[in-house]
């Protein structure tokens, strides 16, 4: 999969196919249907199916006070994209003049004039221009006063209610990350680089693995099964998401994981941890040997769990 940063030379091979623009904020069910219908309309038209989306989000330059945190990395939104079939990201350069457009000039510099698209697929509540003034009704008549067509995909609906970004988060910050993974296609996978820690798992027989990922989405605190991967090898794993309250730790929330049938050391490697199912919120014991006791059940009920996946 190519990726484009300069729309003043795009490759021809890109140009008059499919297009879809958006965030794609978490690449869940919902985005997953207008990628692949992207990507079906393109091979249809015997041309590329080209995205065309934004890293970091769009809040992050505009109001990054309140801009939202991080469901993936942009690594890993490529990678679901190309798994989809998308042919091309476009990844532009002078974000902030983009985004100032109007809805119009959006789609006539950009998806008319720098990448020529002949389809623009995109989701019911899809916005664009400055101050989100675009929406898909009004997309689907300034696509045809230039000559192409705006397919509009509804939304993917799970349990009763339309998937989103914003409830996946929603979901994630209750610990809810069984419902979430139904939403987004698969589990919610935390990429963090491995730190060091207060190494009070290590006396306990639980060697844990302290993970730093800033902007990444925490999900509530509790303990989770979950699997792992490192170096291209995955692995169970009790993951704990808290403060240690056992040892009276005032510290913010952190990420760590026991994986289960591993030995070694991990520091400054990137390990994904991958949240299957919320075992139990996060308790005080009134000792290490109580708390050791609570591990051992934890790290049994977790193979049980993803025996059963």
């Amino acid at each position: 999969m190519d990726l484009l940063r300069d729309l003043d030379h795009v490759d021809p091979k890109f140009k008059g196919g499919a297009l879809s623009v958006g965030v794609f904020d978490g690449v869940h069910l919902g985005h997953q249907k207008v990628l692949a219908r992207t990507a079906e309309r393109a091979r249809a038209l015997g041309a590329a199916p080209v995205v065309f989306t934004f890293h970091p989000h769009p809040m992050e330059i505009l109001r990054p006070a309140v801009a939202p945190p991080l469901i993936e990395t942009f690594g890993q939104k490529l990678e679901l994209m190309r798994r989809l079939g998308i042919q091309a990201v476009v990844w532009p350069e002078h974000v902030e003049r983009i985004l100032s457009m109007s809805p119009e000039d959006f789609l006539r510099r950009i998806v008319v004039g720098a990448l020529d698209a002949r389809v623009l697929v995109e989701g019911r509540d899809f916005r664009f221009g400055a101050r989100r003034a675009g929406h898909a009704d009004q997309l689907v008549s300034l696509a045809a006063a230039h000559g192409l067509e705006a397919e509009v995909v509804d939304d993917v609906v799970v349990d009763g209610e339309r998937v989103s970004s914003t409830r996946i988060r929603s979901l994630l910050a209750e610990g809810r990350v069984a419902d979430a993974a139904r939403c987004l296609g698969r589990p919610y996978a935390y990429l963090g680089t491995v730190v060091e820690g207060h190494h009070r798992g290590q006396p306990l027989g639980y060697p844990t693995v302290n993970l730093s990922a800033p902007r990444f989405l925490i999900p509530a605190e509790g303990v989770y099964a979950g699997w792992a991967e490192v170096h291209g090898r995955r692995y169970g794993a009790a993951v704990s998401v808290g403060r240690a309250p056992t040892f009276h730790a005032h510290e913010p929330v952190t990420v760590e994981a026991f994986l289960l049938d591993f030995e070694g050391e991990l520091y400054g490697d990137q390990v994904t941890v991958e949240f299957v199912e919320l075992l139990r919120p996060q308790e005080a014991f009134p000792n290490a040997e109580a708390l050791k006791r609570q591990m051992a059940d934890d790290c049994d009920r977790v193979r049980e769990i993803l025996a059963s996946e």
